[in-house]
């Protein structure tokens, strides 16, 4: 059974969005009586019972609760720099699928995609709809955050407390050294773009924040590849936690 998100603790009877009805009830072709996991806003997962379907929403009796709400490990965030074409969209799928915690998009100097305030909001909501997707797949019990898009130094700002790895294709230190010592602690990846960092965001990182610049490797990747390669590493040096 695929998991199905709500935004609120589940204590009692219940409805189902409009989009997870539908989805439900004609893609997934479920009837009354038929049993959903259903993963609450604290994170707990509860075995619930299809009641009855009241036009465009069903109702949902939690019948048992199969998983307690975990407890928070440390935070893993991906900051990634606007991607142009469906580029940003297939990394926040990966990074969702992988376990990050909150995603960021971010306006850099070298981007090619140049987002006025209407098309954020636009792309933001797509990019959390692709999220949510992603986590009922995979079978996670929560789902990422993806965020305003940010500049660097707003990044910066917003997460100065957490450990920043950046891969960066002219440093030589292994990532690995890099995700050890990250493994236990509050993280951001951080990712250039297409056309790579400007030398003032490297310099602005490394000076700004408690920053490990890495390579991944001899070949210069692709930035969504970077993304879903360092978020990989990240993970299993944590665990996959």
């Amino acid at each position: 059974m695929r998991t199905l998100f709500t935004n609120f603790p589940i204590a009692e009877e219940f409805s189902l969005s409009t989009d997870d009805t539908y989805h439900v009830m004609r893609v997934l072709r479920a009837s009354v009586g038929d049993m959903l996991y259903v993963t609450d806003s604290r994170g707990a997962e509860f075995t619930c019972e299809i009641i009855r379907v009241d036009g465009d929403r069903a109702l949902l009796r939690p019948i048992e609760q199969t998983k307690e709400a975990p407890e928070k490990g440390a935070d893993l965030v991906l900051a990634a720099a606007l991607l142009k074409n469906d580029k940003f969209e297939w990394a926040v799928q990966k990074a969702a699928e992988l376990g990050v915690n909150r995603i960021v998009p971010i306006q850099m100097e070298h981007c090619v995609v140049k987002l006025n305030d209407d098309r954020r909001a636009e792309r933001r909501r797509r990019w959390q709809k692709i999220a949510l997707e992603a986590a009922k797949q995979c079978g996670r019990f929560d789902v990422p955050a993806v965020e305003a898009v940010k500049t660097l130094p707003e990044l910066i700002e917003s997460f100065k407390s957490h450990f920043f790895l950046v891969p960066y294709e002219f440093e030589t230190a292994p990532v690995t050294d890099a995700a050890r010592k990250g493994a236990g602690r509050d993280t951001v990846i951080c990712i250039g773009p297409e056309g790579g960092y400007a030398p003032q965001e490297i310099d602005l990182l490394r000076s700004a924040a408690d920053c490990v610049t890495v390579s991944l490797g001899p070949r210069i990747l692709r930035a969504e590849t970077a993304a879903v390669a360092a978020v990989s590493i990240i993970m299993y040096e944590r665990g996959f936690v």
